[in-house]
């Protein structure tokens, strides 16, 4: 959330600022000072040798030049020029002392004695026909009334000074009239009323190449934004600046890019911000605006914070600091404080934020910044929290929605149609009020009279409720704890259970291992122990008769080769036998890990295997010929390969198996198309069961060896 507002650079004509209290611009004084001195030394030196109209001008600009500086200094030098000119008969420098005492009163905030001047003013103008003093009064008035909300008063004085202006041909007063009534009607809510005043004003100044036509885009550029018409206030100021462009008018370029920044930060493109800020911030240096170049800075450091460049964004609040103290700008100090106290929230610097957020409270406490105030009073309510201060944190917020409140209801008092009105309103909230507080007494003292008899009773009660609320919650902890240790007592008996389950799965499977062991050797000793003891016979014999049977053999030796292929179909019956059996009672995943364990020699050959979704059983047909595959391919890899290391895959999908050995040996060349029975073997048992066959390999670099079967479910 951005905190502060990017500062408009709308620019009313005849603008003022209001102030509950004093403050100077430390640079302005001693010069204004020394002005007004010197303008009375001379009055006082020469009173000889001068005119009274002399006088009179000189007792007005001394006033004019302290209004600011020092309002009551320039009531006096003003008072002593109205009495001088009254008494000379001068009525124009009469009517226009009258408004530089109006100007004093209206820093006082005074504004009904500034009113009073300028009406004294207006009527001295229009007795003596002094169109110009008419315009000026009149738009002075308007002011005054658009200020306090009287916009009926308001509008009938511009609409004078528009009729006088036009009578005497001066377009510039014409255009100032038409701003002052857009001003006016924005001021009753009358945004769509005020369009027209303000292009007019616009059309005016393009005519006669006013100086002051950046003020008159920069109020309907404003209008537009408050209206919600952030596209057309961007078109506005883009014709601003070409307008700019083609006058080759410095200052209103600089100005135009600033207001393209303020429309830039409403859409949020930050990047365009920095880039309008950067154009207007030259243009302001270079031409020693010191004033607008803060607002610059103002703009691109709120930028920078939303882009995340809190440090430049820091650079650039301290640059904006110096360039309103240096024009004594106190709502651009105040923003700036505001600012900063947001970048420390953004910082995590809670505690630094709290000491901008003081400041800025007093600053917009002394001047009148209501709306600043609110932002100052979030933030402060931001690092309360920050801080873990929740309670502060509460009753900050309180003052901050008390004081939204009340800046909408001026809001909508402005707009109410007259003084009368207005008066009217307060007065009947006044005497709702009132009625409230008598009503709220006489209820206060009938609850005081039962509050004594009900005290008592109360205060029993209370204690009834919180004895029973006691025994009640030692009833429900009593309650939790049994329940606890009833699901505990419960955990423990299934964790029994299963633990003697285990147990008897585990006695079961080493039963098995056993009565299996005991059928191996039962088989290895009384068939292949006789045939191999057969073939020793044999070889016996061969080496008695070797010499005197040189024509038997050869028959002999293909006996012995009989035996010896009877021998190892035999040793593979009974490997067949004992895999059949491990599957059959436990299933393909035990006999593949049977397996492994076979085959691993520590140092010599690693085997890994990975097994993924076999916990289901398959068809026993399936199951037979998947461990079939598997064997056949690590007896190829370790027969003709002989590696250090084979990996053994199997992956059961919902559709499929998937079956992948490899290993580090030889390798071979599959385009040699020498398969070899082992891969022949594995193919046919593949194709047999619907899948595919695919080998990887290079000569050095091993083999893979990869199966797909499909699965029915």
């Amino acid at each position: 959330m951005i905190t502060s507002i990017y500062r408009s650079t709308v620019i009313s004509d005849h603008r003022h600022q209001r102030r509950s209290g004093r403050w100077v611009a430390l640079s302005a004084v001693p010069r204004a000072l020394l002005l007004a001195l010197g303008c009375v030394l001379l009055l006082n030196a020469g009173a000889q040798v001068t005119g009274p109209t002399d006088r009179v001008d000189s007792l007005l600009n001394a006033s004019w030049t302290l209004r600011t500086t020092d309002p009551h200094a320039a009531l006096r030098l003003a008072r002593e020029g109205v009495t001088l000119a009254k008494r000379t008969g001068n009525a124009q420098g009469e009517a226009r002392v009258l408004q530089c005492m109006a100007g004093a009163h209206q820093v006082l905030g005074q504004l009904d004695s500034a009113i009073q001047e300028l009406s004294s003013a207006l009527v001295i103008s229009e007795r003596i026909n002094f169109l110009k003093g008419v315009v000026s009064s009149s738009q002075k008035l308007a002011t005054l009334y658009t200020d306090r909300g009287e916009v009926k008063q308001a509008l009938e004085h511009l609409e004078r000074a528009e009729l006088v202006a036009e009578r005497m041909g001066d377009a510039e007063e014409q255009a100032r009239t038409l701003n002052l009534k857009g001003a006016a009607l924005m001021t009753a809510g009358r945004y769509q009323e005020a369009v027209a005043p303000y292009f007019a004003s616009i059309v005016l100044r393009k005519r006669i190449a006013s100086p002051s036509l950046g003020k008159s885009y920069e109020n309907l550029g404003a209008l537009y934004l408050n209206m919600g018409r952030t596209e057309d206030a961007g078109k506005l100021y883009e014709e601003m600046v070409a307008e700019a462009r083609d006058r080759k008018d410095a200052i209103l370029l600089a100005s135009g890019f600033l207001d393209l920044s303020a429309v830039r930060s409403k859409e949020k493109r930050f990047a365009e911000v920095v880039a309008y800020a950067d154009s207007a911030l030259a243009l302001f240096r270079a031409n020693g605006n010191a004033q607008r170049a803060a607002d610059a800075f103002l703009n691109r450091a709120m930028a920078l914070m939303e882009l995340g460049r809190l440090v430049e964004a820091g650079t650039d609040l301290d640059a904006a600091m110096a360039g309103y103290h240096s024009t004594g700008d106190q709502k651009g100090i105040t923003s700036v404080r505001v600012d900063r106290a947001y970048l420390y929230v953004r910082q995590g610097k809670a505690a630094e934020a709290l000491e901008q957020c003081d400041q800025a409270l007093v600053l917009s406490r002394q001047n009148g910044l209501a709306r600043l105030r609110a932002q100052v009073l979030s933030i402060r309510a931001d690092a309360l929290r920050a801080l873990g201060r929740y309670d502060e944190a509460l009753t900050v917020l309180k003052q901050y929605l008390v004081l939204k409140d009340s800046i909408l209801g001026e809001k909508a008092t402005e707009q109410l149609a007259s003084a009368e009105m207005r008066e009217k309103y307060d007065a009947e909230g006044r005497i709702a009020q009132v009625e409230q507080l008598k009503l709220a007494k006489e209820q206060e003292q009938a609850l005081r009279k039962r509050r004594t008899t009900q005290r008592n009773a109360l205060f029993l009660a209370v204690a009834g409720l919180l004895m029973l609320s006691f025994l009640l919650y030692r009833n429900v902890q009593h309650r939790r704890k049994l329940a606890v240790q009833a699901q505990q007592l419960h955990e423990q008996r299934i964790n029994d259970l299963m633990h003697d389950n285990e147990v008897q799965v585990l006695n079961a499977m080493l039963s098995g291992q056993d009565t299996e062991r005991e059928r191996v050797a039962k088989d290895l000793h009384d068939r292949l122990g006789s045939m191999l003891s057969a073939i020793k016979l044999q070889f016996g014999s061969l080496e008695s008769r070797l010499e005197a049977m040189h024509a038997e053999q050869d028959k002999q030796y293909r006996k012995v080769n009989v035996l010896l292929d009877d021998a190892v179909d035999e040793v593979r019956r009974i490997s067949h036998d004992m895999v059949q059996g491990s599957l059959n009672d436990f299933g393909l995943a035990q006999a593949l890990e049977d397996l492994r364990n076979s085959l691993v020699v520590k140092g010599r050959l690693e085997v890994e295997m990975e097994l993924f979704g076999l916990d289901r059983r398959m068809e026993r047909s399936v199951e037979i010929t998947v461990y079939r595959i598997v064997q056949e391919l690590v007896s190829n890899a370790l027969k003709h390969g002989r590696p250090s290391e084979i990996t053994i895959a199997v992956t059961r999908r919902s559709d499929g198996l998937s079956i992948i050995v490899s290993d580090n040996g030889k390798g071979f060349d599959p385009a040699s198309g020498r398969d070899g029975m082992g891969l022949d073997n594995v193919r046919s048992r593949a194709t047999a069961l619907g899948g595919t066959l695919h080998i990887d390999s290079t000569l050095g670099h091993g083999t893979t060896v990869s199966i797909e079967l499909p699965l029915a479910e």
